[in-house]
Order: C-alpha cells, then sequence, then structure tokens
C-alpha cells in the first residue's frame, strides 16, 4: 500500500482529501470485515456481537466521511481546479492509485482477521482510528482556515506545502498514538 501511495504521490494524483478519505475507507472495510467475521464465527465468548456496538461505530463513521467530503474535498480546495478535480476523481473512484490502496487493504485485513482467530474485533463506538480521524478533521481545518488562507502567497496554486501542512497533524498522529496490542 505504502508504494501505491508514493506512486500516486510522485504522479501528483494523491491529495490531503485523499489521505483521509482513504483511512476513513480502511476503518469502514475494518468495521465491516470485524463485523461480518464475528457474525459468522462469534466473539471470543462464542456468542454474537451485539447490534448497538456495530451500528454505532457505523453511525461515527457516516459522520466523520460528510465531514471529509465537505471540509477536505470541497470546501478547502474550492479555489484551485486542479486539487478539486483530483478529489473528485478520488470521490467517485476514477483514481487509480486510491482504488489499488482501498482493494489492497481490504485483502490484507481480510486475510489477516481469517488468520488471527476469534480475537476480539474492535467493535467499540468510539476506537483510535475514529480518535485519529477526529482530531484530523478538526486541526486540518483548523490550519487550513487560520494559516493557508491567511498566507496564500506561500500556500497556492502550484505550490502544495499546505496539503502537507494540513496533512501532518494527521500523519503524526496515526504514527505516535500506540497501536493497541
Amino acid at each position: 500500500m505504502l508504494l501505491t501511495t508514493l506512486w500516486g504521490t510522485l504522479q501528483g494524483e494523491v491529495t490531503v482529501f485523499y489521505i483521509i478519505y482513504l483511512f476513513w475507507f480502511q476503518e469502514l472495510v475494518r468495521t465491516v470485515i470485524n463485523v461480518g467475521y464475528a457474525y459468522a464465527t462469534g466473539m471470543e465468548d462464542g456468542t454474537k456481537p451485539v447490534t448497538r456496538d456495530w451500528t454505532g461505530n457505523i453511525f461515527i463513521l457516516f459522520i466523520y466521511v460528510v465531514f471529509i467530503i465537505l471540509l477536505f474535498g470541497f470546501m478547502l480546495n474550492w479555489d484551485n481546479l486542479h486539487l478539486m478535480s483530483i478529489n473528485m476523481q478520488t470521490l467517485f473512484f476514477r483514481n487509480w492509485s486510491f482504488n489499488a490502496n482501498l482493494m489492497l487493504f481490504a485483502v490484507q485485513y481480510f486475510l489477516y482477521r481469517k488468520n488471527t482467530g476469534t480475537q476480539a474485533p474492535d467493535l467499540k463506538i468510539f476506537n483510535r482510528n475514529h480518535i485519529i480521524l477526529h482530531v484530523s478533521i478538526i486541526t486540518g481545518a483548523l490550519l487550513q482556515m487560520m494559516v493557508l488562507n491567511k498566507y496564500p502567497e506561500y500556500f497556492s496554486g502550484n505550490v502544495l506545502w499546505g496539503s502537507g501542512l494540513v496533512v501532518l497533524p494527521f500523519l503524526l498522529l496515526r504514527v505516535l498514538m500506540p497501536q493497541r496490542q
């Protein structure tokens, strides 16, 4: 997945929206596979998952995708037609590197879940990945509105340092927040 993202970045097909939307989709795929696996094999204690556990998870993801699409897909790139075009290609699954990343992740996670056995899938309503998405949406939007819009001479046109600045909190959280084993 890293190689397809790097290749997409070199080809100019990766934006802030792409990165955050991909992470959102990964969490959706993870949730769907976990729920499907839990229903098929049962939880560690032999019971089936409770509907309220995973419906709350799906609801939170729905709220996040609305903000991700509106903020990072449309509003924050409204004046940049090139970035808006890439975002629309990504949104409508016309971006090959996004599609490849998503398919690779789905296959990888399915195989992971299949091989790890009946370890408790994470069906909580607000898990580590939700916290990363939540904080990233807020800090990314604030950085875009407070810094990038204030200094357009440094962060506009073909100079995409602003995109790097906006996605930086997301990437730092993703790396620095400890993964539960």
